[in-house]
């Protein structure tokens, strides 16, 4: 029955226009009603990362709770963690609508929202008034007509660190103009240090560290990913994120609306995202971990961006399409490809082969 339930509500919501269906998406979580997803529990996909323990791989990825609405609920689903954001120092509004777009042919979505945001003080009222079950990290970006891009990243860090297990740069939405251009300039370093700064000052207040995650763009040529990676480890960045939306269009989308502006997520974005990632791997040496986002529809994606590198992954345009019961699907998958060996065993295994095109995910 819960499975009917499922498919019933996805093709309710599927009939409304992407940003509404979202919104009734969050209201019902809040009701608690569709959070009784029962997952199985596996003791060999259980992932430490740092100071931070993860129940299993799969979490959700920035941009479903933005502001922080649902994060002290959503481990009802069966995720392992939860990333709220993208948040902004200020209120605002993001880009003109219509700026989701659904294109149901090709299993993904066009975006241009523009870092809509209710701001850090509304964030750090709900993080006050809740607390997470599940790891829990605050993705952060700058406003839009901010003077001071570095500014907006630290004071955010430094106003809602205290809250997080950890804290996500990002600086590779395409929909925030000038804004992937920090990924390739020396303000990336800039960046780094004052985040660092106020990192430090976080650490030694509560005892106990804060991670710091570092989303990048899938679009980075080879030079511009290793010289990215080089600076994260000269600033002890603790995981870097690969990877977010593309502007890439050099898929052959079969969807109407496949020509709209903005960031394309989900399945088309599964084969780029993931070779990124296992040459990202190789090129760090084991010195920094990897989060596997881009394109995770099924346990086959997830199985494969592990063996390119990932320790742990994010979803968000896969729960669109599958819904919630998609996570126990993945675990249970997972579970089975590891042969009941510690989940671990098979993170990069394969990014040698996946970087150079040698292995196919089938």
């Amino acid at each position: 029955m819960k499975y009917l339930n499922n498919l019933l509500l996805k093709c309710f919501l599927h009939k409304l226009p992407p940003e509404l269906a979202h919104n009734i998406t969050l209201k019902l979580i809040k009701t608690g009603l569709f959070l009784n997803n029962s997952i199985d529990s596996y003791k060999n996909l259980n992932i430490k990362l740092g100071n931070i323990d993860f129940k299993h791989p799969i979490g959700l990825a920035a941009g479903f709770d933005k502001d922080g609405e649902v994060f002290h609920q959503i481990d009802k689903l069966g995720l392992s963690h939860t990333e709220i954001g993208t948040v902004t120092p200020k209120f605002q509004i993001g880009n003109k609508k219509p700026r989701v777009f659904r294109l149901n042919k090709d299993n993904a979505i066009i975006n241009s929202l523009g870092f809509p945001s209710k701001g850090e003080k509304y964030l750090t009222k709900r993080l006050e008034r809740y607390h997470s079950n599940i790891p829990l990290g605050i993705n952060i970006g700058c406003n839009k007509d901010t003077i001071n891009q570095i500014s907006d990243y630290s004071i955010l860090t430094k106003n809602l660190g205290r809250y997080a297990d950890w804290i996500t740069i990002n600086i590779s939405s395409p929909n925030t103009p000038g804004l992937r251009s920090i990924q390739t300039s020396d303000l990336l370093t800039n960046l780094l240090s004052n985040v660092n700064e106020e990192r430090k000052k976080i650490e030694n207040k509560r005892g106990h560290a804060l991670q710091v995650w570092l989303k990048i763009s899938p679009d980075l040529n080879d030079s511009e990913l290793k010289n990215i990676i080089d600076t994260a480890l000269k600033h002890n960045i603790d995981a870097l994120c690969i990877s977010n939306t593309t502007i890439s269009r050099s898929y052959e989308l079969k969807s109407g609306n496949k020509n709209e502006n903005g960031g394309l997520s989900g399945k088309p974005l599964t084969l780029q995202s993931t070779i990124m990632l296992a040459k990202a791997y190789l090129h760090a040496q084991n010195n920094i971990k990897f989060i596997g986002i881009g394109g995770v529809t099924n346990a086959d994606d997830a199985y494969f961006k592990m063996l390119a590198g990932a320790s742990i992954l994010q979803l968000y345009t896969g729960l669109v399409f599958n819904g919630p019961y998609l996570i126990n699907k993945i675990i249970q998958e997972l579970n089975k490809k590891s042969n009941s060996n510690h989940i671990t065993n098979i993170i990069g295994s394969k990014a040698y082969e996946i970087a150079n095109g040698h292995y196919i995910n089938e």
